[in-house]
């Protein structure tokens, strides 16, 4: 599946100020110093959020010093957690330049750069260090990579022999009607939404073993439910502290990922592997 729109148009991604505005209400200026939990509320932008990490890090057993890449780090919430909350060593590689400078200025202010190595680049072609890593983690990243098959070979040779992979991503539980392909398309920028068997399928031919898949679509449907009907009952509020425009985004993003768990379109998997 191709997509008609680039990541930077996907709502999540727009009106990036609402961090700021998050963290001004809670009595934080732009240049003032952050607590890591501060920011958990605002920084955790996949489901469950640092509950999703707490669980992350004890299926691989992450310990400190642990090294850990994540990929498709976006503002950096999950390498801020593992780093301040475990005391492991993060590489957070994101894609999006907007994304990177915000995630290594927060990681600043919070007083972590010591821990968390921020990286700007493309996971299909940045020069990853080979076995390098203890582990790997990914949260709603993988669908929008093009080339989801080379991503996972590139991911293997990253590791240690042992190295543990963790990942949460959408994927496809029935054919998308025309009005859904289109929002996995433009909305969810879906480059490669497929069924899990076909990921579990990439990630054996990668050489990953002991490939365990967990369906958690029953419990992300309630999640983001939930999350839409939080966003919308408090509609003034949250455009007096973030702006009428970010509010916007942000309901057509959660209403539309909510529609389409819904309608038995889309899934939600936990993917968790190791190198041999």
């Amino acid at each position: 599946m191709s997509s008609g729109a680039p990541i930077e148009s996907m709502p999540m991604y727009t009106h990036l100020d609402r961090v700021e505005k998050g963290l001004i209400n809670l009595g934080i200026g732009p240049d003032d110093m952050i607590r890591p939990e501060q920011l958990f509320s605002l920084d955790q932008w996949h489901y469950h959020g640092i509950d999703a990490v707490r669980r992350a890090s004890d299926e691989l057993g992450l310990r400190p010093g642990s090294r850990v890449l994540d990929v498709g780090s976006g503002i950096g919430g999950p390498a801020r957690f593992l780093a301040h909350s475990v005391g492991c060593h993060v590489t957070a590689l994101e894609l999006q330049p907007k994304l990177h400078a915000m995630a290594s200025n927060l990681t600043l202010r919070c007083g972590l750069g010591e821990r968390i190595t921020h990286l700007c680049g493309d996971a299909l072609d940045y020069p990853l260090p080979h076995a390098a890593f203890d582990a790997m983690v990914s949260w709603l990243v993988m669908h929008h990579v093009p080339d989801r098959a080379r991503l996972c070979r590139r991911l293997v040779r990253a590791l240690r022999s042992g190295g543990g992979c963790y990942i949460e991503d959408l994927y496809m539980r029935a054919p998308s009607s025309p009005e859904d392909l289109r929002d996995v398309r433009n909305v969810l920028i879906g480059n490669t939404m497929t069924t899990i068997d076909e990921f579990i399928m990439d990630l054996d031919k990668a050489g990953f073993v002991q490939v365990r898949a967990t369906d958690l679509t029953e419990d992300a449907k309630p999640f983001v439910a939930a999350r839409l009907a939080a966003w919308q009952e408090e509609p003034i509020t949250h455009r007096d502290r973030y702006g009428a425009a970010a509010y916007v985004a942000m309901e057509t993003f959660y209403a539309t990922v909510s529609r389409l768990f819904v309608n038995g379109s889309l899934g939600c998997v936990r993917l968790v592997a190791r190198r041999e």
